[in-house]
């Protein structure tokens, strides 16, 4: 359309030719048309399919339904077509054996329109359209364009008959084949066999599938700017090691008491109490005397006569082949009670 806008300036009209199976618009190139029209121009349209909107805007109904049906049923017989005259009896018919010509015109208001031609049935299916300055030739039935049906007899006098009626002398004729190719789908959107659909062409004729193909994206792209830093990945949790010397010693006990040893039980208390002086005091434990008891209770903090019942109760066990429970449990306590010092 940027090449044929210069009508505005011509002095003259020009014709625009549109030869298609199928004429399907978008909204820019309908307003495009229309305009073009409107300014004084001609458009001739010859399409087995017309876009319901142009028809619309020229208060138009084809019908075309019949015409289908009989094609997929496979029905060919001699089918015509013929102008429109007073005189239909004298008007010469345009035939060849296809499928009938069945499409059709109608709804349009006469004042704004003249009838043409008609199909086999004697319906509409050549109609002029006056549409301001301008004209709309519209014609549903193209196939009375190609070769098959013009070098059939005397056919091609019906294209020297349509083209009468066209105004003389235009200043300009655009020939334009970019619907050419064009199919129609079941909801009436077009398609084109030139091109596949990476084109983005449906998504662009319907603008909220358009902003929806849009914001997809760039929603997409928010999602990979994102996540395009390193996550970092989750720190299992390291469970502390636990005090296997502390269950040994407990399981041992346990074996001891169900035994009913206090003897035993009470000498492994008193190994690892002379094992805790010398590692924690450096004093050595061969022989617990009063050198020994002095140098204790000076580094523990304790009070000598705490260290001496502590030491005598130690020697009273390691005398005696039996302890009694009560022995023990004081044995237990004053051991414990040496371990709580903070020194």
């Amino acid at each position: 359309w940027n090449q044929i806008k210069d009508y505005e300036n011509n002095n003259k009209y020009s014709l625009y030719f549109l030869l298609t199976r199928n004429l399907v618009l978008s909204d820019e190139e309908l307003k495009d048309l229309m305009e073009y029209v409107q300014q004084g121009n001609d458009l001739f349209i010859a399409a087995d399919y017309v876009d319901v909107r142009l028809l619309q805007d020229l208060n138009c109904h084809e019908d075309r339904t019949a015409g289908i049906l009989d094609e997929t049923k496979g029905t060919m017989h001699q089918t015509q077509v013929r102008m429109a005259t007073d005189d239909s009896a004298s008007e010469p018919r345009y035939s060849y054996f296809y499928f009938p010509f069945l499409n059709s015109l109608s709804g349009f208001d006469t004042s704004f329109a003249r009838v043409l031609g008609l199909n086999e049935k004697g319906q509409p299916d050549y109609v002029v359209f006056f549409s301001g300055k301008g004209r709309i030739y519209l014609d549903v039935a193209p196939r009375t364009f190609g070769n098959y049906f013009l070098l059939s007899g005397i056919n091609y006098h019906y294209f020297e008959k349509v083209m009468s009626y066209l105004r003389t002398d235009p200043s300009n004729i655009y020939w334009d084949e970019f619907y050419k190719n064009t199919h129609v789908d079941s909801r009436h959107n077009r398609g084109d066999d030139s091109t596949d659909f990476s084109s983005l062409n449906v998504i662009n004729q319907n603008p909220p599938l358009r902003w929806a193909f849009w914001l997809a994206l760039l929603g997409m792209l928010i999602f990979l700017v994102f996540n395009l830093k390193r996550k970092q990945r989750l720190i299992p949790v390291i469970k502390p090691n636990l005090n296997t010397t502390v269950n040994f010693t407990e399981t041992v006990g346990r074996l001891y008491l169900q035994k009913g040893n206090n003897r035993h039980i009470a000498e492994k208390m008193i190994t690892y109490f002379f094992e805790y002086v010398r590692n924690k005091y450096f004093i050595g434990t061969s022989n617990p005397n009063e050198e020994f008891l002095h140098h204790l209770a000076g580094k523990s903090g304790r009070h000598p006569e705490e260290i001496r019942k502590l030491v005598d109760l130690i020697a009273f066990v390691q005398g005696h082949d039996k302890i009694s429970d009560e022995k023990l449990l004081e044995l237990n306590m004053e051991i414990e009670k040496f371990y709580k010092i903070k020194s």
